[in-house]
């Protein structure tokens, strides 16, 4: 018998990888990328709510709206900053803001509270957008979230379906899912879900998401840039950027090419 102990224990599966807690950003996680005099970044007041960032092309042609959601301690700033750069002028960049950290400080970075917080701000934040509708595209959104952005936009997804049919949830939104909740997603046409990750517990995590978002017909996949830890640059960017045209696939408004090397 305790033969068979030794031999049962030396079979048996490790522990389970510990869920990293990321840290708050501190500092935007990519390099700044070159500027484009072209693009036009403007304040966009939203009702009930702080400041959101809006990147608008130069082109006057109406272009897609595509809607970030950033981390805890990260910044519409530099989200806005680095998506504006990848996409060019081939989207007006929508970035949320949240709620201060530390209201008190200027250089304070910003977090969502819960998902029906960033959902309230969602709605008024494509309500306030409007202004600008002579330069967006009629159709969906294309939503994309980090780390807490990415958890708390996943909920809003699914509660708001079928607001957006494609989703980016980068280093984040692995764990929200079941097929009731695919399901809801699946309301929008031809949805899609890309999980991006850096780390490895959230690609096991994202992996098991996939099977439950097949089976309530969404369509899923998974960029993993192995140790490439909790960001949304350098190789999980490339990764999420070379994805992009299969996120967008079917949708006439996207021109290509899509991709980037923008770090």
């Amino acid at each position: 018998m305790a033969a068979a102990c030794v031999l049962w224990s030396c079979a048996a599966a490790p522990p389970p990888e510990p869920k990293p807690v990321p840290s708050p950003l501190t500092h935007k996680p990519f390099e700044t990328p070159a500027p484009r005099p072209d693009a036009q970044s403007v304040r966009l007041p939203v009702e009930g709510f702080l400041s959101a960032v809006l990147v608008l092309p130069a082109t006057r042609e109406p272009r897609p709206l595509f809607v970030v959601a950033h981390g805890a301690g990260d910044k519409p700033e530099w989200q806005c900053e680095w998506w504006s750069a990848a996409l060019g002028d081939r989207a007006v960049v929508l970035c949320l803001r949240g709620s201060a950290m530390v209201p008190r400080d200027p250089a304070t970075g910003f977090y969502f509270r819960d998902h029906h917080a960033l959902g309230r701000e969602l709605l008024a934040a494509l309500r306030a957008v409007a202004v600008h509708s002579d330069r967006i595209a009629d159709g969906p959104p294309v939503f994309a979230g980090f780390s807490q952005g990415a958890i708390m936009g996943a909920l809003v997804a699914q509660e708001q379906a079928p607001l957006f049919s494609r989703l980016i949830l980068i280093e984040g939104g692995y764990d929200e899912w079941n097929v009731s909740s695919a399901r809801r997603l699946a309301r929008a046409a031809d949805a899609r879900v890309l999980f991006a990750c850096g780390q490895e517990y959230c690609a096991t995590r994202a992996r098991r998401s996939m099977g439950w978002l097949a089976r309530g017909g969404v369509n899923a996949r998974l960029e993993h840039a192995p140790r490439a830890g909790h960001t949304y640059a350098r190789a999980v960017g490339e990764r999420v950027l070379a994805a992009l045209p299969w996120v967008v696939e079917g949708d006439a408004r996207w021109r290509p090419p899509l991709t980037s090397s923008r770090r």
